[in-house]
């Protein structure tokens, strides 16, 4: 039998480079605020971030990097390492404010509105199989009423897979000229939607409702807003805006709305959102200028009505706005997303953090 022996000082070689090589970085390791919309000089806004049921972390935005605006979408199952952006929507019109969900089957769903001309807009839908792959020939138009402004869509599924599309619109009613919201709805099996409905028992009249968001928060539906008087036509114009809520049983019939906020004085309430912590519980989160300059700040839907109770600034994410926060796969760590920059070369940025 033959022996062969490395010679002394690569043996030594081998062995002292095993001892300084650096361990592989863990998976959604916290770290500082990072560029996501790596190489666009130009806007990019409305993030929206989803944990997949794999692992797999996904941000959908709006970005008119391509000289179109256009809904992006990228992905990473580390937190380090992000799939090139995947152009999503390559129609002529310009599509803003995408939301993502995954169904209870796995289906990721998507939805966003599609600007045609200055102030029309209709709401879109579109599926997919692993959130990176979509096919526009599959795009579905989920309001269709014309010389409408829809826009700024929230989704949720059913368990049945039943699509639930609230939005806001300020043409529909013509005896007013103020914002309301709206329910889409795609029945369990249908191919296209039901007619456009108002959202049941929420819109007020000489108020504006604004910036939904729906979710299911475990055996029930919520709802979440942003109401402000007719002062100014968008909330991020008024002086003072507040947030208010809903829940129902089935997504489509609300409670009374409940105010979140009262704060005294201009403050100003807007962007929020909802998200589950690991252990399923949830929270709301928004920004608002109840302690000065506008920051992100949270609370346990469980206190939304006792104001100030729970309520906490967000440290984690820095100003900014547009924040959405959502868990990671790994226990206590989270990602955070949200918009920063200069009016028409806007960013979207990450943050991997631990509570």
């Amino acid at each position: 039998m033959q022996h062969t022996f490395l010679p002394v000082a690569l043996v030594f070689l081998a062995v002292s480079c095993k001892e300084t090589e650096s361990p592989p970085a863990r998976p959604f390791a916290p770290g500082e605020p990072t560029l996501l919309s790596v190489g666009s000089p130009t806007k990019d806004e409305d993030p929206s971030v989803l944990l997949a049921r794999d692992g797999t972390i996904l941000v959908a935005w709006f970005s008119d990097r391509g000289g179109n605006p256009d809904v992006y979408i990228s992905s990473t199952r580390n937190g380090r390492d992000w799939t090139a952006p995947v152009r999503v929507t390559t129609n002529a019109g310009g599509d803003f404010y995408p939301n993502l969900y995954q169904d209870d089957a796995g289906r990721f769903h998507l939805t966003w509105f599609r600007w045609t001309a200055p102030f029309v807009g209709h709401i879109m839908y579109n599926t997919s199989a692993d959130g990176l792959t979509w096919d526009a020939g599959n795009e579905i138009q989920a309001t269709k009423a014309p010389n409408v402004d829809d826009w700024v869509p929230t989704i949720t599924v059913k368990p049945d897979g039943t699509v639930l599309i609230y939005f806001v619109s300020k043409l529909r009613n013509t005896s007013n000229q103020q914002n309301d919201l709206y329910l889409a709805m795609k029945r369990s099996g249908m191919a296209d939607f039901d007619a456009v409905v108002g959202a049941s028992g929420i819109n007020v009249p000489a108020e504006h409702d604004h910036l939904p968001f729906v979710a299911r928060t475990g055996s029930t539906y919520t709802l979440v807003w942003t109401r402000y008087d007719l002062s100014e036509e968008t909330p991020w114009l008024n002086a003072k805006s507040d947030l208010y809520y809903a829940t129902s049983p089935d997504g489509t019939s609300w409670t009374s709305p409940t105010k979140i906020t009262s704060d005294v004085g201009n403050v100003v309430n807007l962007f929020p959102a909802l998200y589950a912590t690991l252990d399923q519980s949830w929270r709301l989160l928004w920004l608002s200028t109840r302690s000065g300059p506008a920051q992100p700040f949270e609370t346990p839907i469980a206190s939304l009505g006792q104001y100030s109770a729970g309520v906490v600034a967000s440290t984690s994410l820095p100003p900014g706005y547009s924040h959405r926060i959502a868990p990671t796969p790994v226990a206590g760590t989270y990602i955070g997303v949200w918009v920063q920059g200069p009016d028409g070369s806007q960013d979207i940025y990450y943050r991997i953090f631990q509570r």
